[in-house]
């Protein structure tokens, strides 16, 4: 969008237009509908700039985008794309999504920090955070997407960095190898819990970023997390935790409400629910001896 922008500005010599300048809470006007200072900043989406010079061409770069969304937003208007079926399709999605994400946020926003003591508490139960964190020396290699089963399948047995090189060497795919640490703070507790538990020299692999990451633990450092920094990442953990709780019981209570009226047509309805399994009748006594 922002290579649109300069492609829209760049002819009209700085995008710039007839009429009275706008102040104050408006950044500009296009086509006589106004840009605000408030939807300046939801594009920024949270930017945070190290000095005031680079702050203000973020907001350029920013502002230029939105200009540029909203002539070719109004160009496709104009072109009858609004009244298209995908469109309709399409933004109902779109407005749907929006509203769940804005009340989940608004639901994570009312879930209050923990309580000092009980930050306190979850350092003391969880040395293998902090008194006793750990970074790990991994040796690495970093694997393309592979959606050729067959080499899946033989992949899975094999638990050395050279022998997973030396089969994506034979089917020619490409990887890199890497050192690299990883921080036991900036993993999921679950992940970690496994990783602990590897025999050594065992290889795991865990996705990232559109690739596969095959690692091996080359050594293991304890380095004890100052306290500032747990209180920190223990009340943010929290938080988190019960921000997800709080969602998903909210959200969950939602789509299982017995009142909710949904109808399906019968040939996409879901499976019917398993029928509740029978209660076994209770023995009858032998007769006692008379």
């Amino acid at each position: 969008m922002a290579a649109l922008a300069l492609a829209v500005c760049l002819p009209l010599s700085g995008c710039g237009g007839s009429g009275k300048a706008p102040t104050g809470q408006v950044a500009a006007r296009v086509n006589g509908k106004e840009v605000t200072v408030q939807e300046l900043q939801a594009e920024l989406n949270g930017f945070t700039a190290p000095d005031a010079k680079s702050r203000k061409a973020a907001e350029q770069r920013a502002l230029q985008n939105i200009v540029a969304r909203k002539l070719l937003a109004k160009a496709a208007e104009d072109a009858g794309v609004a009244k298209t079926p995908e469109f309709a399709l399409q933004k109902q999605r779109m407005e749907e999504g929006l509203l769940v994400q804005a009340w989940q946020n608004k639901l994570v926003k009312a879930v209050p920090a923990p309580a000092p003591e009980e930050v306190q508490q979850f350092i003391t139960q969880h040395p293998e955070f902090y008194a006793n964190h750990k970074v790990f020396v991994v040796d690495q290699l970093r694997i393309p997407p592979i959606n050729d089963p067959k080499i899946i399948e033989e992949l899975k047995p094999l638990n050395s960095l050279e022998a997973i090189a030396q089969v994506l060497t034979s089917h020619n795919i490409r990887f890199s190898s890497a050192k690299a640490t990883i921080d036991a703070l900036s993993v999921d507790p679950k992940l970690l819990d496994q990783i602990e538990k590897l025999p050594p020299g065992e290889v795991f692999v865990v996705p990232a970023q559109n690739m596969l990451i095959a690692n091996k633990i080359a050594e293991t450092r304890v380095v004890p997390v100052p306290n500032d920094v747990a209180v920190k990442h223990a009340t943010q953990y929290i938080k988190a935790q019960r921000s997800q709780e709080s969602v998903r019981r909210q959200f969950g209570a939602i789509v299982s409400n017995p009142k909710a009226k949904v109808v399906y047509n019968k040939a996409y309805a879901p499976p019917a629910p398993p029928a509740p399994a029978k209660a076994t009748p209770a023995a009858t006594p032998a007769p006692k001896a008379g």
